[in-house]
Parts: structure tokens; sequence; C-alpha cells
């Protein structure tokens, strides 16, 4: 690798390690915000890239520049084999195999001043931190790298590449920016525009090398700018060429053009350190999964409401993350406020301040609004424009109102007044008496007490009378024992007030006047009765009046004194007067002063109710006589009742005819009671006994059965039905009325008593179960020998076939298939070397086989395989490449291709080698077919374990495989070096072709004939194996002459001293001359 470009890598490895701790998360162990970055990655991997110019449409020839040679191949677009399309620039890419995207050749006017352009689409910004190209032909004369930032933005230079620098780009070479420059100025460079490496030349551009400011990269915004890409674009401007085009061969031509066979960007998802990761978004697009607050496709502005600082890129001192706005709970939308933030350090203006606040975090009230603290929202003050001094009210809420206004809002006149207006409040007109408080401060109505009307209050409602001002109600109602609402107060009555002050224990009052009823709201008193005790806790009670109202709690205590004001007709004129005391108008059939008694000939109409019931005339059906006050009737003629009204229990009739005979006994067992139709007159008895009916009660029940009266014989009692719960209970006629046989049978049971299964059913009507107890055979009609819908009543169980089983007769049983109606099942005729099991699948008698075996009775080896045994059959893993078909024969060994051998095919047969690219065993060529038949007759070859050619290296073991077989057949067999000779002469190796027989073939014939065969021991076998073994790597080194040394010196190793006849030393120096003569060719 060159120096500048593994020192490009290096700086790249150097800043990406340093914010290696930030890439993983966002928040560190305690929660708090830190830098962090999507993965460093290959981003052009797998993506598409697109190419100006491809070869192979229509299919062309080309040439590879190999030195003083060229190797020519077709390139063709539809043959995958062939084709060089630019999906191979990004693919997985290996040195051992590599895979190039090509241009046309200069043939077809590919060069200077024509372009050939590779355009990558990242589809998001990302941070660059290098591009490699890796060349499959020679690098490029001159070619220049370009990005953009956005999708139809303008593309801007990144780097050139030139030979010619001022000349195709008007730059200087290797030009370098100085700090203080603009850091973003793309750079010229010779240092990769050699034609040499003529393939496999590498170029790394470093996106921060050469910038001054690379390691200070957080506070660069023009690098943070420099490294930004959405697209890049290789624009390959000219061929290197060795001048050998000016000629026009078509040759030529052919092999010059643009090849790349690995095209990799080094960067990261652009996230501005707001986000580990890049994630697919809502449009199918790339979008960072961005963090701290912040949005957008590479987290470049904050969240929508985290407006509280301005946007920043996170750095390693500080993740900058967007802080949430301080609307005080009162908004959800912000903006950001420059210049607040600078005053205050809180740059978050808050916008739609709910709940009536304002300011720049929502903290303040808006003008005419209060609120009592900071958590409550902010009210109107609604001041009244005409009442209050200015609109905005102080922090409670309250207004400045003028003068004679009060209220809150200053909305209303103060009491007494009313009509609020430019003019004032008028003072109210009401009669206190009647009305409450003062009148309306709107528009002067009075507000009478309940029981007043008037516009002034001052008269009582209808049904009220005696108005006064200490009666809360105003009026207070007539009572009249509630049969009149038309009352006054009566003038005959003057007020009295009795005393007792209890000192010598209980006083009891009375007056002898007449009785005088009193009305303190619902309760009355009586003047000739008052005898009381009073307890109100430890409090003393001096004077109760009439309308006081009375209660008692938990503690008490005695009375010390008490004064009851009550009324009584004077003699003289009343006085006081007692306008409490009413005087009734009573309707019809009511007299006395409060209408408290009934007429002659009426009685109250609820007796219960005594004063207060109604009277109505007296009604007793003209069964007896009325009383006045409770209006009881005293019945006879068998009748009953208040009003006699109906007839005694065990009669009937209509006692409401009014004569004697309206009542007659009912024809009832027992007596019990019976009641008349009225429409048909029949009499009908209304209390049978329990399971009896009828008009008579002379038959049972639905559900019972009997014969209470013995209509049909001897009289039997009613009795419940039993059909043990299998009939509907709510349905009519379940059971006979008279013998109790079940009549409607349900479950599918039936019987007297629904006792037993319907025939094609089983199971036990008898049980008692909520759900269904008979259910249906359902014999399978295939395996049944009887019938379907026959089979045992209580188990279910069907009639079954031969080898057929299951309640229902619907299975065959293990060991037989295929269910034949009429017939029964068969036998499985399972193999019992190839099945695992005597049992085969019920429906298609398909046998369970062992491993390898297939066949309905696994009775054949599959596809494959081989060897039919109890163990299954086993693979034959033929070789794929060297198989006629992957099917074996019986013994296991391969049909071989021609060149194949071996017992899977998977070796080369003697005088063949294997070609990687065909993956077939090739023929050698002629010349070793010489050395087969002039060694054959004498050994053979796997008598050392060795082959005399073979593997993929065929062009340099043209020369060494006959070494080797030569030398092998010196050293063991005494072949003459002559022999060695010819075989050389005969390899390929330009080495042999040019100058003849090579040095070392000539010491290796001279000392042969000089030391002769050794005489190798019995224990040599096995060295020779390893020497072998060692001399093949050996071949492959295009190196002959080590490897006939080193071949010396092993077997100086393998046979004994003895075997060298005392030329040690000679074989010692023949092993240093492997050492240190070079390798040529």
């Amino acid at each position: 690798m060159d120096a500048s470009l593994l020192l490009s890598l290096l700086l790249s490895l150097h800043l990406h390690l340093a914010v290696r701790a930030a890439m993983d998360s966002c928040y560190d162990d305690e929660g708090r915000p830190n830098r962090c970055m999507p993965k460093f990655e290959n981003v052009a991997f797998n993506r598409t890239v697109v190419a100006s110019n491809v070869c192979g449409s229509p299919p062309e020839d080309y040439c590879m520049q190999t030195g003083s040679t060229r190797s020519c191949h077709v390139c063709d677009a539809a043959d995958p084999e062939r084709s060089h399309n630019v999906s191979l620039l990004t693919d997985f890419n290996r040195n051992d195999e590599p895979t190039w995207w090509q241009s046309q050749s200069m043939y077809y006017g590919i060069q200077h001043p024509n372009s050939v352009n590779l355009t990558l689409h990242l589809g998001k910004a990302f941070e660059i931190t290098y591009i490699r190209l890796k060349f499959y032909t020679s690098r490029p004369e001159s070619f220049a790298i370009y990005k953009r930032t956005e999708e139809d933005g303008s593309w801007l230079p990144y780097q050139y590449y030139s030979a010619s620098c001022r000349k195709t780009y008007g730059k200087d070479a290797k030009g370098y920016i100085r700090p203080g420059d603009d850091e973003r100025i793309a750079v010229c460079t010779d240092e990769f525009s050699d034609i040499s490496p003529l393939t496999g030349g590498n170029v790394a551009f470093s996106t921060l090398e050469g910038r001054p400011s690379a390691y200070n990269f957080d506070k660069s915004l023009m690098l943070q700018e420099w490294v930004t890409a959405s697209d890049l674009l290789i624009s390959l401007d000219r061929l290197n060429t060795f001048g050998d085009e000016f000629f026009k061969d078509s040759k030529v031509l052919r092999s010059y053009f643009y090849a790349i066979s690995d095209f990799s960007v080094g960067g990261r998802c652009k996230c501005n350190g707001h986000a580990s990761e890049c994630t697919e978004g809502e449009h199918g697009g790339l979008a960072c999964a961005c963090q701290h607050n912040t949005e957008g496709a590479d987290c470049q502005r904050c969240r929508p409401f985290y407006q509280d600082r301005p946007w920043a890129r996170a750095t390693g001192d500080s993740a900058n993350e967007c802080l949430k706005c301080n609307c005080s709970g009162r908004s959800d939308e912000c903006v950001f406020d420059a210049e607040q933030y600078r005053s205050t350090g809180s740059g978050g203006r808050c916008l739609s301040c709910r709940d009536n606040t304002d300011g720049p975090h929502c903290e303040s009230c808006r003008e005419n609004h209060y609120r009592n603290s900071p958590e409550e929202p902010c009210l109107p003050c609604n001041c009244n424009v005409n009442g209050s001094v200015s609109l905005q009210c102080d922090a409670e809420g309250r207004c400045v109102c003028r003068d004679g206004v009060t209220g809150e809002k200053c909305d209303t006149c103060r009491a007494g007044f009313h009509s609020l207006g430019p003019g004032g409040c008028r003072p109210c007109e009401c009669d206190p008496s009647g009305s409450v408080d003062s009148c309306s401060p709107l528009d002067g109505r009075c507000f009478c007490k309940p029981n007043v009307e008037g516009q002034s209050c001052d008269r009582c409602r209808p049904g009220f009378f005696n108005l006064q001002q200490v009666n809360p109600a105003g009026c207070q109602p007539c009572f009249c024992f509630g049969h009149s609402l038309a009352c006054s107060s009566s003038h005959r009555y003057a007020a009295v007030n009795i005393t007792s002050d209890f000192l010598e224990g209980i006083v009891c009052g009375s007056a002898a006047i007449n009785e005088v009823f009193l009305q303190p709201g619902t309760l009355l008193f009586t003047t000739w009765l008052f005898c009381f005790f009073l307890f109100l806790g430890e409090h003393q009670l001096h004077t109760v009046t009439h309308s006081s109202l009375l209660s008692s709690s938990t503690d008490t205590s005695q009375l010390a004194g008490v004064t009851l004001t009550s009324a009584f007709i004077p003699s003289g004129p009343a006085s006081p007067a007692a306008p409490w005391v009413e005087s009734c108008s009573c309707p019809l059939g009511f007299t006395g002063q409060f209408c408290e008694r009934c007429l002659s000939g009426f009685t109250r109409e609820d007796p219960s109710r005594g004063p207060l019931s109604p009277c109505v005339p007296c009604n007793c059906h003209q069964h007896g006589s009325c009383h006045p006050e409770t209006g009881v009737c005293e019945c006879s003629h068998f009748t009953a009742g208040v009003t006699c009204e109906r007839c005694l229990g065990g009669y009937h009739g209509n006692a409401l005819i009014g004569t004697p005979g309206d009542c007659r006994p009912c024809p009832c067992p027992d007596g019990t009671s019976c009641a008349q139709i009225a429409e048909t007159g029949q009499v009908v008895c209304t209390d049978c006994p329990a399971g009896q009916t009828g008009t008579r009660c002379q038959m049972c029940e639905d559900g019972y059965y009997g014969d209470p009266l013995g209509q049909s014989g001897p009289a039997r009692p009613c009795a419940r039905c039993d059909c043990n719960g299998n009939v509907d209970l709510n349905a009519v006629g379940v059971c006979d009325r008279v013998t109790g046989r079940c009549l409607k049978c349900l479950g599918h049971t039936e019987g007297d008593d629904c006792q037993r299964c319907r025939r094609g059913f089983y199971g036990d009507a008898r049980v008692r179960t909520a759900g269904p107890k008979c259910r249906p055979c359902s014999c399978s009609p295939a395996g049944t020998a009887g019938r379907a819908d026959e089979c045992h009543p209580q188990t279910g169980n069907c009639l079954c076939l031969g080898h057929v089983t299951g309640r229902d007769c619907g299975r065959c049983e293990v060991g037989f298939f295929n269910l034949q109606p009429g017939i029964g099942c068969e036998m499985c005729k399972c193999n019992p070397i190839g099945s695992s099991s005597m049992a085969c699948h019920p429906i298609s008698g398909q046998c369970v086989c062992r491993a390898g075996v297939e066949g309905s009775l696994c009775d054949s080896c599959r596809v494959g395989f081989f060897g039919f045994s109890s163990r299954g059959c086993r693979a034959c893993d033929c070789d794929p490449m060297g198989s006629v078909s992957m099917q074996c024969h019986s013994n296991g060994t391969c049909h071989c291709r021609q060149g194949f051998v071996g017992y899977k095919c998977d070796k080369c047969e003697l005088n063949y080698f294997h070609d990687r690219e065909t993956h077939q065993c090739e023929e050698c060529p002629a010349c070793y077919g010489l050395v087969k038949k002039q060694v054959s007759p004498m050994f053979t070859w796997e008598q050392f374990n060795v082959r005399p050619c073979g593997g993929s290296h065929a062009a340099s073991e043209g020369f060494t495989c006959l070494f080797t077989a030569y030398l092998v057949a010196s050293i063991h067999l005494n072949i003459l070096a002559p022999l060695l000779l010819r075989g050389a002469i005969c390899s390929r190796s330009r080495t042999l072709s040019q100058h003849g027989p090579p040095l070392w073939a000539l010491m290796t014939a001279t000392w042969l004939l000089l030391f002769g065969r050794p005489q190798v021991n019995s224990g040599c076998a096995v060295k020779q194996k390893e020497t072998f073994a060692l001399m093949i790597p050996c071949a492959a080194s295009l190196c002959p002459f080590r490897f006939a040394a080193a071949r010396v010196c092993m077997l100086r190793r393998c046979v004994p001293a003895s075997a060298f006849r005392g030329q040690s030393n000679t074989a010692d120096m023949f092993c240093l001359l492997s050492a240190h003569i070079p390798c040529s060719g």
C-alpha cells in the first residue's frame, strides 16, 4: 500500500476513534445526554451506481494489458458470465475472484475529452470519511471526484487526480491548503496517475487529509459542511496509455478502457451527533432516529416546543440538547426568539397562551384579567362599564365601583336602590311587612314574601291571611283543616300570655274558656290543655312564641321558665287583638269556625285523618247505619266492610245492590271463598287447595295428576308429574292430568316418565343435568356393520366391521388402512426392511420409511442413495462435477465423466489436471505422455505417491512436473541423464525454449552420473511421501533449480550416509546452492 494511502486511512481511523465512545448511546448511564453517532460503515455497499457508459451492449472484444502480452476476452451484457455491469462496483469483493465494472474501450471513442461518469446516490446526507477506488486496469491519467448535498443541487469538486493537473483541471499539482484558507477547496495531485500497476491499483481519498482544522472538527463548520454529501460523482476523464494508440491498431485500442473492481465509501449517516442510528423513514428513504428533542432527516432542527435555545450540533463537550419551552403549562406552541435569548438566556417565546395568560412564558394575565395564584387560570374581570371606575380589577377580581354601586363587578345597586344607569340608582318602594329585604337593583321590582303578592308586596295571596312583618312568609296560610282556601283574621279574639317558671315542679295551666286552636306552622295547641316538659341541652329557654319551632338534642336539661302566647274570646273589646286566629268560609258538608265538623248526614271520607278528612254523605248500601265521625257502618245481611260494600268470606254476590239477599253461600270445598263473574253470573272458587284448579276445584292443575273429587273412581289428591326433567316446565299439557303419563318429552327421550333415550340416541335420560342427556349415535356408514342409527343405548358404541375401531366405527385399527363400506380395513403391507414401523397412514396406506428409503411400501432407495437394508439407504455423495449422474451403483461407486476417477469421481485421472476456471479434469499436453511411456514399463506412479502432472498451474508445471518425474526416475531407477535432458527440452518453459537446458539440469545429470542411485533403506518410503508432498508447492514457485536442490537436500536427510559413498561434502554443497541461486523465468 502507498505511504500516502496509508496515511489517509490512519487519519480517518484516528478521527473516528475519537468519537467512538459516543456512538453507542445518546444518553449515559445516569440519563444525561451526550453526543451519539450512527455506526461507521461502507455506505456504498450494495447501493446502485449509475454509469454513463458500460461495455457489452453490443458485445465487444477487449484485451487486458499484462506487460508485453495481451489476453483478449468478450464483454457481453446479456451473458452474466461475461457481463461487467455497475452492480459489480459495490458488491462483495474478493481479491482471488474479483468482479469489476468496465466501460467501452478506446476503440469506441472512450478518451479525453469524452468522460465516463459514475454516480452514487446515498439517499440522504452522509458524513464522508474516505472514498476508495480499486481499479482492475491501470489507474486513469486524470479523474475527479465530485459531491453534492442536495438532490437537485450543483456538483462541487472534492478531489482531482491527474498527471496533467494544470492542463486538464487548471489546478497546480500537489497543491495544499494553508491555515486560514478556505478548507472547502478541492486540490489536484499526480500521486496516483502513473500507468503502473497495470491492475489492482488503489486510490483512497480522505476528506480531512491536508485540512488544517481536521483535529478541531467539532468547531469547524466549514469542515462539517465539507464532509457532508448526499451524492458522489466519479468523473473518469483521461485514460493512461503507453502511447501506442497513435497507430490506431484495433487490438491496441481495445486494450485501453476503464475498469473498477471495488467502489467503497467510508462514512456514517449524518445526524449531527443527535442519533445513534438511521432507519427507513415514513416516505421510504433513510432518516435519522433523532434524540435530544431534535427532528428532521439529519436531526437538523429542534422539535416543536423545544425552542428554548438555538439548535446546535452535538460535540464531545456538550450534547447541545434542544430544551423544552417554559410556557407555565399553558401553551403547546413556541418559537425561538433570538433577542429574548440574548437578553434572558431563554429563547422560547410561547404562542397561543391558554387560560387568558400572556407573556413570553405565559406567566402573567392578559389585560383586564386576574387570578388569585400563579397555578390558577386567569379569569376576565368583567367590570360593569357603567358601574366601575376602571375595567381592570384587583388580584381578587374586585372592581372599583362608582358611588351608589356595589358588587365585585360593580354591576348592582346597593341595598335599597335599583335601576343602575347614568343617573344612579333610585330608592325602592316596597311594603316592609310583605317584602324581603330591598327591591331588585335592576328594575326596582319588590321581592315579596312567599305568601304575599302585589307590586309593593302589600296583600296576601289567595289562601293566606294576616300580613305581618315578623312573619318570614309574610302571611300565614288558611288552615280550615284543609277544607277551604277562603279565610280572614277573626276580630273576636284577644291575646294572652301563659307563663311558668317551674319553681314548684311541673306546672299545668288551663283556661275556663272555649277551645281556641293556634296555628304555628303545622302544629295545633288548645288553650284548655297545655302540660309539657322541654329539654334543650344545658341551655334554658325563657320564652316560646307560637311561631317558634323547638327541637331537642341528645344532651338534655330542664327549662327554668317558659311563656306561651295564646288567645281567648274576651267579654269586652279584644285588646290586644289576636289577628293570627282565622275565621273560615266552609263549603257544603262542613261547619264550624274552622270547618272542623261534618254536617248532619255526612261522615269522614277517611276517618283516620279526623277533622282533616273531607266530609262525604253516609253510604252503607242499605245494609246498616253510619257513625258521624268514623263513618263506620254496622253491616247485616252477610255483608262486611266500612260501607258494607262486600260479602262476608264464604259468601258470594253483589252487596252493592242494597237488598237483604245480596250475599249467598259459596259452593266450594271446605267452605272456601269464591267469586261470581258479572258477565255470566257463574260462581268460581278462588282459593283452591295446592295443585287443584277448576271452577269447583274439581281437577288437577297443569303439571299435576290425580282425581281430587273422585270423579273417575276413588278420590286421589293431586301430585306433581315426574318426567325426569325432560319436559319444558313452562309448556302447557306436559303430562296427563289423571294418569300422570308424560306427553311432551324433550331431548330425544321417551317413555311414560321420559326415562329412556329414543332409538338412534344414547345416554342416561334420568340423570339430573343441565346439558343434553341423549346424544345421536352418529355411527360411521363406512365402518358400521349394522344401521348407522343403531348403537348401545347407554355407551353409544356402534357395531363395527372387521379391524375397525372407535365408538362410531370411524377409523381403522393400528396396522390397517383404507376403510371401505361393508368391507372394513385392509392390512398395511409395509416392507419390514425399509419401514420403521408396521403401521401405515390410516387413509393412504403410506408406510413410515427409514432414512433414504421411499415408496408407499418403503421398498426402494431414494434417488441418490444405495444399499437398501434395515438401517435405510446411504447417500451416494457423487461429486457433481465429476459424475455423469448423482445416482451411484449398488456398491456405492459413481459413474465418472472422462478424466475423473475415484469412488465419488472426485479426483482427476492420470495425466489429467484440474482446471479451476472450468472445474473439469483436462488432459495434460503430449509431452506428458512421453514421460508416461518411458517410465510406465519400469514402475508405477503410485509407488511414489506422485502424479506425472495435474493441478491448476499447468503452465508452470509444464516444466516442474517433468523435472519431478525424471528426477524420481533417475534417483530410484538410475535412468541416464540424457533422458532427463530430453524431457527438459520438451518443457514449455520460456527459459528452456530460449536458452536451452538450464544449468540446474546439467548439474543434476552430472551429479546423478557421478553418484548413481542411492541405496534407500526400507524406512525411506515414509520419507519419500513427505518429500514429494513438499516438492509440489516448490514446483509452483517457478524456481526449478531450487526445487531440484531442495529435493537432493531432503534425500540427503532421508537416505543413509553410506548411500552417498563418501560424497557428503558434494551433497552439502548442492544444498547450499539451493539457497543462493536466484529464480528466473
